[in-house]
This record gives C-alpha cells, structure tokens and sequence, in this order.
C-alpha cells in the first residue's frame, strides 16, 4: 500500500472520529465508509495477489455493513457483515499452514467466543439466529487468521481485532452500555481493517521479494 493511501485512510478515519459528537449528519454514512473505501481501492489499483478479490469482497460488503448500521438496519448490517467475514476467512484459509505453534491461540479464542455466546444468550431474544451465526463465522475467521501463512503482524492481530470490535458492539447493544462505544468500536473496527490489508499486502512483497 503507498503512502498516500496510508494518510488517506488516517485522514478519512479522524474525521470520521471527529464528527461523531455531532452525529446524526446527513452524511455521516458516507464518512463512515470512506476509510474502507480508502482500502478498497488501495488493493484494487496496487499489486495483484492471491485472493485479492474476497479481500475486496470483504470490504465491500463491510462498507455496505457499515452503511446499513448507521440507519440502524440491525439484521441486515449484521448480515452485510456477515458475508465480509465469510470472505476474509475463505482468504486465510486459501493461505492455511499447519501452525502447530499457534494452537493455544486458536483455543484461546474458541473460549472467548463461547464466553460471549454464554453471557449474550439471555438477551437477544429474537436475534439469537443472526447473532449466533456471526459470532460462529467471525470465530472462525480468527482461527483460520491464526492458522494462515501471513503474519501475525499484521493481519492476524488484524482479525483479533475485528472480534474485539464487534465484542464491544454486542456488549453495548445486548448487555450494557459503554463509555464512549462508538469510539471504542470505531477506532478497533478501523484498526483491525488497516491490520488485515496491510498484511495480506507485506505477505505479497515476501514473495516478491
């Protein structure tokens, strides 16, 4: 990823972050979306590599995600989301290495995952389908994170990440409300974005180099 679009996602992302005390905006869904925009085209116009296209599947239906949020279309956002995940964990498995060494990693996260699945059970009421079934894809998309050839640092501290910032999101929507969620959810679900494109993209330069 060049440089500028480095700066054009830290820009995009803190004025996003900026306007939030004044949100709703009517334009607030487009600033949103405009740091994974920033991606998006980052993979589309730079280099080739391999599974490119579910990585820009993944943040073009994060972007929809993102968007379907702000209005406050659950289900749906959930959904859009959903299939990200999907695609981003069809792109680490296409890069699956038997890491023995990163088992107790894996383990570590099937806990967390069944932690969360306990403590928000008795509260979703109707949205127990849609929620399940997210946190089992994005569950998997961590382990399958863990166990790829790309580096730890970036993209599967990345994938971490992203579980961490939809944690927050679950936590503040089913059990309790957070200080300062939305920063919170932001600044993690910009981040772990950032992590992922940046290692798929350093994995490609160890084989170009």
């Amino acid at each position: 990823m060049t440089i500028i679009y480095h700066w054009l996602f830290l820009a995009t992302s803190l004025i996003y972050l900026a306007l939030l005390p004044f949100d709703p905006l009517p334009v607030t869904w487009l600033l949103k979306m405009l740091p994974i925009a920033v991606l998006f085209f980052a993979v589309f116009k730079g280099f080739p590599f391999s599974g490119r296209i579910l990585v820009l599947l993944a943040l073009f239906f994060s972007a929809c995600g993102d968007v379907l949020l702000q209005f406050d279309f659950f289900v749906p956002g959930v959904a859009a989301f959903l299939v990200a995940q999907l695609n981003y964990g069809v792109f680490f498995a296409r890069h699956w290495s038997s890491a023995h060494t990163r088992w107790p990693i894996s383990t570590m996260a099937i806990g967390y995952m069944l932690v969360m699945a306990f403590l928000l059970t008795p509260h979703l009421g109707d949205l127990i389908a849609p929620v399940f079934a997210y946190l089992v894809v994005i569950g998997f998309m961590g382990i399958l994170a863990t166990h790829s050839t790309l580096p730890i640092k970036w993209a599967v501290l990345g994938a971490f990440v992203f579980i961490l910032s939809d944690s927050f999101i679950a936590i503040d929507r089913f059990l309790r409300p957070l200080p300062f969620s939305s920063y919170l959810i932001m600044i993690t679900y910009y981040a772990a974005q950032w992590m992922i494109i940046q290692g798929a993209l350093n994995k490609y330069k160890q084989y170009k180099s």
